[in-house]
Parts: structure tokens; sequence; C-alpha cells
């Protein structure tokens, strides 16, 4: 039996290797994810405008769609819009800016977007975004030249549908051997007035869509295959301790082909850091912590400060045990005051078969 870990650094560097063991449970797979702390407050002032955002979640990430070798076209997203706010006025002086700016990022080390199979990053299907509101953009990479320029005329509504789209693997491989499986990804969606891109202090909205389908094509699935995806690089602690709120740093997708198998799968997340009994961020080199809890996003479960264990129990229509979780942090201790310097933390994945 082994165990394969697979390292997911929040700069998206990936390290491979095997270890082989002998134990009553088997270990499969183990994963992590790295967080590094951010300094400075990040804050919105709400009220500019009227922004409309409604995203389909009927299929989205429940693995249910199914890829095409040749590609697919206009999958529903959201519908997105935005006016001006009748209601209030500009805070602090400012004044409305007609000038609006859509960024679409995905994952961060990828310069094409792309959906990729759970468990081998050499599978994927190319993929790209538009908005009906825009004529021919495609929205496949993270230049300048796919943001989505919004010139808001008087109190005209500005709005339209995003749909997803994958082009043809056939342009790029010879065949669809070994792709068969769970492809996963997601797009953070962020609008900016445009003489203030990237400034946090005047962003407008910030939403994060999770995509799961399938590809069934010729020849077997895959074999158990667990992948971490980060949502964020950097973490601003300052700010979710003194609102008290939490943020969703990533998610999990597992997914197996053993549908004769009779095994019970558990992923338990736990700190990644050797010998280290509670979740928490760590100076470098070495004295202060800064203790936090992790709860899985749309889960029972209750958070926690050092482990968290769930039970898979999802199958999909053809009886392959799969899973898919976000997890969050949060609880920081208000009122303290945390030593200057940089942090970093790891948030440990483990999938067990029993």
């Amino acid at each position: 039996m082994s165990i394969s870990n697979t390292m997911l650094r929040i700069k998206l560097h990936y390290y491979l290797y095997f270890l082989y063991i002998l134990a009553m449970k088997q270990v499969l797979l183990i994963i992590f994810i790295f967080l590094v702390l951010a300094t400075g407050l990040s804050y919105a002032e709400p009220g500019w405008y009227n922004i409309a955002w409604q995203p389909n979640n009927n299929w989205l990430n429940d693995s249910s769609q199914q890829l095409g070798w040749n590609g697919i076209s206009d999958k529903h997203m959201a519908h997105f819009g935005v006016q001006y706010s009748e209601a209030i006025s500009p805070p602090n002086g400012k004044i409305f800016d007609r000038y609006l700016t859509m960024v679409v990022e995905s994952e961060p080390q990828l310069n094409e977007y792309r959906i990729t199979k759970i468990g081998d990053i050499n599978k994927y299907f190319r993929s790209f975004i538009t908005h009906s509101k825009v004529n021919n953009l495609e929205i496949d990479s993270p230049a300048a030249v796919d943001y989505i320029p919004i010139y808001i005329n008087n109190w005209q509504y500005w709005g339209g549908n995003f749909k997803f789209n994958t082009r043809s693997n056939g342009e790029i491989f010879p065949n669809d051997q070994g792709f068969n499986g769970i492809y996963t990804t997601y797009y953070r969606f962020r609008l900016y007035p445009t003489a203030h891109l990237f400034d946090e202090n005047y962003i407008l909205l910030d939403e994060t869509l999770n995509f799961n389908l399938k590809y069934w094509g010729a020849g077997a699935w895959i074999a158990t295959a667990l992948e971490a995806i980060p949502y964020v690089t950097t973490v601003n602690v300052i700010n979710l301790q003194q609102t008290g709120g939490e943020l969703t740093v990533g998610s999990v997708a597992f997914f197996s082909d053993d549908r004769g198998n009779n095994s019970s799968y558990t992923l338990q997340i736990t700190p990644g850091e050797v010998g280290s009994t509670q979740f928490a961020f760590h100076k470098t080199g070495g004295g202060a912590t800064i203790p936090y809890k992790v709860r899985i996003v749309n889960s029972t479960l209750p958070s926690s400060s050092s482990f968290l264990e769930r039970i898979v129990t999802t199958r999909d229509m053809n009886n392959y045990h799969h899973d898919f979780i976000e997890l969050a942090i949060l609880g920081f201790t208000p009122n303290i005051t945390f030593d200057s310097g940089s942090y970093e933390s790891k948030i440990k994945i483990t999938l067990t078969s029993n």
C-alpha cells in the first residue's frame, strides 16, 4: 500500500513523491493547502451601484454535466449586471464612475485557462468564458485583453449572461485515452472602477464559481484521486480578526472508480506543520503563532481548531465515489496585537480507505 503526497503551495509549485508503509488503515492520499498572511486592511464601500449576480448553481459543481471531446458551448454560468444606485450618494465625496472593469481569474499558475482532470494535471480541456453583452470576447487567460470593459450610460442597466465553453481536444491530443474522469477548476469574478483597478478599497464585486464536470469517452475510468485548489494567494488576518468574518481559502475534490468496492472513504483535515496540534499561522523563523479554526463550507459539521473528519457518502450516476468540499478559515482571537513579520500556515487533507 502507498501514500502519495501532493503538496500544493500557494505559489502553485507542485511536488510529488511516494512512501511505502504497512498499516491496518490504508492512507491513500495526502495533500496540503498553503496559506500566507497579508498585511494591511481591505474593505469595500457598498452602495455605489446596484449589482446583480445570479449564479446557476444547478450544474456547476455536482459532476452531472458531460464534457465533449470536441468542445462544449454556451453553458449558462451566471447573470451579471450593474447600474447606478439611485438611493445612495457616493461616499466620502467620491463621484460615480461610468467606467468599470470586470476581471475574471482562474487558477493562478495558468496562462491559458483550463479545466483539469482530478489526479492528473496533464489531462485537461481548454476553457473560455463569454458574456452576452460583449461581442467577440473569449476570456481564456489572465491577460488584460481579457478584461471586460463596462460603460454605464446614465442610469441604464448594463447586464447579460456569463457562459462556459471548452475548445476541441482533438486539436491538441491524438485521442482520449486516459481522459475519463472528473474535471475541476474555479473562476473568480472581480469588479472595479477602471481608474482603481485592483485597488481593494474600491472593489464592487468579488464572487467565485466552482466547477466539477465529467468526461466519459473510450476506455476505463481513472483510479482514486484527490486534488486541492487554492482560492487565495494571501490572507488578510487583521480584517478577519476585526470583523469576525471567515474566508473560503480553497476546495478539495475527490473521485474514485471503485463502484464495485465496498470500502468507505474518509477525508481528514488537520494542521499541516509537523508536530502542530492546532490550525495556526506560524511566524517565519519561529516564535509567534496566530491560531484559527477551519470549517467545511455548506456542512453541518462545526468548525474546529485542530481536526475535521468527513465520511464520503456521495456517488454519481455510475455508482462511483466522489466528493467536493470548500474550506474556510475563521475564529481569530479579537482584541489582541500580532507581532509584525511574515507568517505561513498549512492545511493538510488526508484521504483514507477502511
